[in-house]
């Protein structure tokens, strides 16, 4: 055999070595692909799959239930659960609120008096609407009670007695009740007394769902709002009766708290909180600037429980 056939044979023998080297190589590399890729038929792998949040679509709407025909400038009804509006008019026009405001001062005296302490009533906290007198000049009563007689009976003498005795402890109840007022988001709200008697301050119905919203995490005045009647006494013996405003907890079953406001300028306000079911689905329903605010939160809690179910 020459030379030259004999490299010619070396060099087609490594080549024919280096290709058989190559195509095992490749097959095996396949395999090894194929082990670590998970077979979407038989792999239990479910860490690739994320899990699908159950949707809820109640309260489920009857559409042939026929809306009702309001007098209010602004209308709301929310759905407390779901975080839904179930029905709106005008929510976004800014009102003058009158008394609902006194659900922020309400607040704001939770949070910053103590309900055992005791408050003499100036001068200027008697006859503040140059209408109603509710309290009596140097009478003592607790920050309880005074409460109870601006959130049953609406008293503007009461809201305003609160208000000068926080002063004079170094708190301003205003400036407190604009600071929750933004920390709640209610951007389209600004407050300018705390019985809601200056028309110039103004709310919408959006933001009122806010407040209302965060009312419902304080039981005791939740409770206060609900009572009809209540006697209340001075440290100096004299006796209050407060009535309720709310001429709806006798005729709507399932109210849990109730605000009415009106002025001239606001016209006929109004806050319900109804429990609508035996499973604790609550609603929320608002009326700003109505010339017949009960009648027309009867028929919006009315229309509610009929056009809606939660089951």
């Amino acid at each position: 055999m020459s030379k030259k056939l004999y490299l010619s044979t070396i060099v087609i023998l490594v080549l024919i070595l280096f290709n058989v080297f190559f195509i095992f190589r490749t097959a095996n590399h396949e395999n090894d692909n194929r082990s670590v890729v998970p077979s979407l038929e038989n792999s239990n792998a479910q860490a690739f799959i994320l899990p699908v949040s159950e949707v809820s679509y109640l309260p489920i709407l009857d559409t042939d239930v026929s809306k009702p025909v309001l007098k209010s400038k602004s209308a709301i009804v929310y759905d407390v659960n779901s975080g839904r509006y179930l029905y709106s008019k005008n929510i976004s026009e800014k009102l003058p609120i009158a008394s609902l405001t006194k659900i922020l001062t309400a607040i704001a005296v939770v949070e910053k008096l103590n309900f055992k302490d005791i408050v003499t009533v100036p001068a200027d906290a008697i006859k503040v609407d140059s209408e109603r007198q509710d309290l009596y000049l140097g009478e003592r009563l607790t920050v309880e009670d005074l409460m109870k007689m601006m959130l049953i009976k609406s008293s503007n003498d009461a809201a305003y007695a609160l208000s000068f005795y926080a002063k004079s402890i170094g708190v301003d109840l205003i400036k407190e009740m604009n600071k929750r007022a933004t920390a709640l988001g209610m951007l389209n709200s600004h407050f300018k007394d705390v019985a809601g008697l200056n028309d110039e301050a103004y709310s919408n119905a959006e933001d009122m769902i806010k407040l209302v919203r965060e009312l419902l995490d304080y039981p005791t005045l939740l409770i206060i709002m609900s009572q009809k009647d209540v006697d209340v006494k001075s440290l100096d013996g004299i006796a209050h009766h407060i009535e309720t405003t709310n001429q709806l907890l006798a005729d709507i079953p399932g109210i849990l708290a109730g605000k009415t406001g009106y002025t001239e300028d606001a016209m006929g306000c109004m806050v319900l909180v109804v429990q609508v079911s035996e499973d604790n689905d609550r609603i929320i329903s608002i009326v700003l600037g109505s010339s017949e605010r009960f009648m027309d939160t009867k028929k919006l809690v009315d229309w509610t429980r009929q056009a809606y179910r939660w089951k």
